[in-house]
């Protein structure tokens, strides 16, 4: 794409911070990875800091901030994040980076447990909460953007937020949804959980209605939500650069390293520890195999034991997002995995997960591992881009199949890569987001 095209104001809109290291910093990197810096703003509602390279601009509401407004008037909700704090006075960074620390341990706390009385108390707090500040107003209106980019959020504080924001700009706007936030195929016991999924239908509904165009993230996803709204939604998924030759894959020997990278909660750590289980049986009379896992997450007790119980799997922990390519390189065969518990594979089920198309870009064999109606399994068995096993029962013998065929090996490598090239090519994703946001901006 040409450097010099003009480049509209859009302002980002979303939950978390614009940071490399989760998937929302990850999909706004990806997607806007060639935009004049000055033509990007970013409001979100966490106290996490920005890590990237792109956007200066941020609004930062915090909600432990909103908690201290409501006794002292004088702290207030949201504040400036400027270029990345690098023009900030050291007092204002000392203020914010502790606030970070407090914002995320509060966080931390409610995603471990994520009991659904704690979902309706944050709604509750955001709706008695001073967060729509003059300060909030005033960042909209400096900025002026020509348009708003929303990602698609469940809980309805958010969209009491995006609203608010898509008012106040009164300009174009889209909404992206990168993960099923609005279909009533879950499973819960909990009228909380029951009460938030009817709130929260409602407020999404509100957001749609005034966005100009929706996006969404895969097929089976578009397909659904076409019919929820009533309206023609379009795919944007995550690209990769597919120029070139495809990396060479030649050299895989035994003992195989299998690399997973990526989130393993939704029950995707069970999976994992399956994987484990069937490698300790495969190399009982040779090492064949190892499992190395790379994630942010954090490890609760029975995770850990899980993991611990399999000789064959190496915990590796997090790693920086700038090492990820490398480690991600250094594997023979890279691991995809979804749930087979009920509640995990309807939370999951029109997810896409985004390191696939890392695993493309690397041009490695991947072994994908999950219910076959996953969105992320159907697409890849559909486009011959991994081996999949959708019944654990399979999982041994494949496994084993795999790993003692190092053509087969290389052959879904390729096919992998290739399905990269022909689908997820970084230059038309971001020619696609262009030419509809300047098609949009000057309606």
């Amino acid at each position: 794409m040409n450097n010099n095209l003009n480049y509209p104001r859009v302002l980002l809109v979303s939950d978390a911070t614009w940071s490399d290291d989760n998937n929302i910093g990850n999909t706004f990197s990806n997607l806007f990875g060639n935009w004049d810096s000055d033509s990007l703003a970013l409001i979100y509602a966490r106290a996490d800091l920005p890590k990237n390279n792109k956007c200066t601009r941020y609004f930062q509401i915090a909600e432990n901030r909103m908690i201290r407004n409501i006794f002292d008037k004088n702290v207030k909700s949201g504040v400036i994040i400027k270029d990345r704090l690098y023009n900030s006075s050291s007092d204002d960074r000392d203020d914010i980076e502790e606030d970070e620390k407090t914002g995320k341990n509060m966080y931390n706390f409610f995603k471990r447990f994520r009991w659904n009385i704690f979902l309706t108390a944050r709604n509750i707090l955001w709706k008695a909460g001073n967060w729509k500040s003059d300060e909030l107003n005033d960042f909209i209106d400096e900025f002026n953007p020509d348009m708003v980019f929303v990602l698609g959020c469940r809980e309805p504080y958010m969209n009491n937020l995006q609203k608010h924001i898509l008012e106040r700009a009164n300009t174009k706007a889209a909404i992206y949804f990168v993960d099923d936030i609005y279909s009533a195929k879950q499973f819960s016991l909990s009228p909380f959980f029951w009460l938030n999924q009817l709130l929260s239908r409602k407020s999404i509904r509100k957001t749609v209605s005034m966005c100009d165009k929706i996006y969404t993230i895969i097929d089976k996803q578009k397909e659904e939500y076409d019919k929820f709204f009533e309206r023609k939604t379009e795919i944007i998924n995550k690209g990769g650069n597919f120029n070139g030759e495809i990396p060479d894959s030649s050299s895989a020997t035994l003992p195989m390293k299998m690399i997973f990278t990526g989130n393993i909660s939704s029950g995707r750590w069970k999976t994992l520890s399956e994987i484990g289980k069937a490698l300790d049986y495969i190399n009982i009379q040779k090492d064949k195999a190892y499992l190395y896992i790379y994630t942010q997450n954090q490890l609760e007790p029975k995770i850990e034991r899980s993991f611990k119980d399999s000789k064959s799997i190496k915990f590796m922990g997090g790693i920086p997002s700038e090492q990820v390519k490398q480690v991600q390189d250094e594997g023979d065969i890279l691991v995809h995995v979804e749930s087979f518990k009920l509640k995990d594979k309807l939370t999951t089920r029109l997810s896409f997960s985004t390191k696939l198309v890392d695993y493309f870009e690397r041009g490695r064999c991947i072994l994908a591992i999950g219910w076959k109606e996953a969105a992320s399994i159907d697409y890849l068995s559909r486009n011959q881009a991994a081996v999949v096993v959708d019944d654990l029962k399979e999982l041994k013998e494949t496994l084993d199949g795999l790993i003692s065929n190092r053509e087969r090996v290389i052959e879904f490598g390729e096919k992998g890569w290739s399905c990269g090239r022909d689908n997820h090519q970084i230059e038309d994703i971001r020619q696609k987001i262009y030419c509809d946001i300047i098609k949009l901006s000057r309606d």
